[in-house]
């Protein structure tokens, strides 16, 4: 919290406008169904029966708009023996098998630092939403579009499926090291550096650099890819010879100057100070008011059109901040707006 301001709810909520409806009343139902005969697309995350429950089921709103896409994204999809189970996202990340392909071989299974399968989850709720649209567009229908977490997060899997039943190799944690090529975190006087010499040209130009220029002649045994997985620790134990005696930013510029790929482990701060980000608009500021007097960041939009150069940031809604704007909308008088504050049918923030 920053004041009375959620800094988790700020980041995720910027530019959106909000309506508190009372959907277990008549009224409140009623509000949402005018809302939705002149809207394109609803998402939800509520459980599978919910919106049934509620009265926006897609049978439901597609009688009051044929046209409209429902985004319906729950724990575990709206069909399957584990449909009504409750899910959250390290529960799904975790029957993924992304847990157990994430941390140190000799250590614990490890969830993934963000909550990644809630992210995944909605970037696949919008290709589903888009494809609808789209396809609105050549039959004039609307269509329910069902995510499910788990479907998501399963969808990275890639070839760990194949990996396993064709092959019948058992994939396991290997921390930072890449299973199919040579690289991985190296530790600096100040920190980590990821290096990736992936190539010929870069393996035999770091080897170079490093002092071990044998290791990049076609007769080494570890000018081959595979060669050098198989003498992964022998390798690591080697190069971390050279970088533990060396800054972060030595190594970068040794190995850059080179064309060998690598990269800094960030922490957040340093993220914020990072350069590319910032040219990229990729931090934006909130005009939050706040007693700390510090700005407040939260990621900018990582698409870039080429037609379209806004980059408007607006702060989150307060609880209700729009209730009465968005009913004036539909034609609802100021009383009949009051009428339903009264009634809790609806929320309306005093600062609206």
């Amino acid at each position: 919290m920053i004041g009375d301001t959620s800094l988790y709810f700020a980041s995720f909520n910027r530019n959106k406008k909000g309506l508190m409806l009372n959907l277990k009343t008549e009224q409140g139902r009623k509000i949402l169904h005018k809302l939705i005969k002149e809207s394109d697309v609803l998402v939800t995350n509520y459980g599978p029966n919910v919106p049934s429950k509620l009265g926006f089921d897609f049978s439901t709103i597609s009688e009051i708009n044929p046209r409209m896409i429902m985004t319906h994204i729950t724990g575990f999809g709206r069909t399957g023996p584990y449909k009504n189970k409750s899910a959250f996202d390290g529960i799904i990340q975790a029957m993924s098998g992304i847990v157990h392909l994430t941390g140190e071989a000799s250590r614990p299974p490890t969830k993934v630092g963000i909550y990644i399968a809630d992210h995944i989850a909605g970037l696949q709720g919008v290709i589903g939403t888009l494809l609808a649209l789209y396809k609105r567009e050549q039959n004039n229908k609307g269509q329910l579009v069902d995510i499910s977490m788990l479907d998501s997060m399963t969808s990275l899997l890639s070839y760990n499926l194949s990996d396993v039943s064709v092959l019948g190799n058992s994939p396991h944690r290997a921390g930072n090291d890449s299973t199919n090529v040579f690289a991985t975190t190296f530790k600096t006087v100040d920190g980590y550096m990821y290096i990736a010499p992936l190539t010929d040209r870069m393996w035999a130009s770091f080897c170079n650099v490093i002092g071990k220029s044998s290791w990049g002649e076609k007769n080494s045994p570890y000018y081959d890819v595979n060669h050098r997985l198989a003498n992964y620790e022998f390798l690591k134990e080697e190069i971390e010879k050279w970088t533990i005696n060396k800054t972060n930013e030595e190594v970068q510029s040794m190995l850059e100057d080179r064309g060998i790929a690598c990269a800094k482990v960030s922490s957040i701060e340093e993220v914020l100070d990072n350069p590319q980000i910032k040219t990229r608009q990729m931090l934006q500021k909130l005009d939050i008011e706040n007693k700390f007097n510090k700005e407040v960041i939260v990621p900018g939009n990582p698409i870039k059109l080429s037609g379209s150069h806004d980059n408007i940031i607006n702060n989150p809604p307060l609880k209700g901040e729009h209730t009465r704007e968005i009913l004036k909308q539909l034609n609802y008088t100021n009383m009949e707006i009051e009428a339903l504050v009264e009634k809790n049918v609806i929320y309306a923030n005093l600062k609206d």
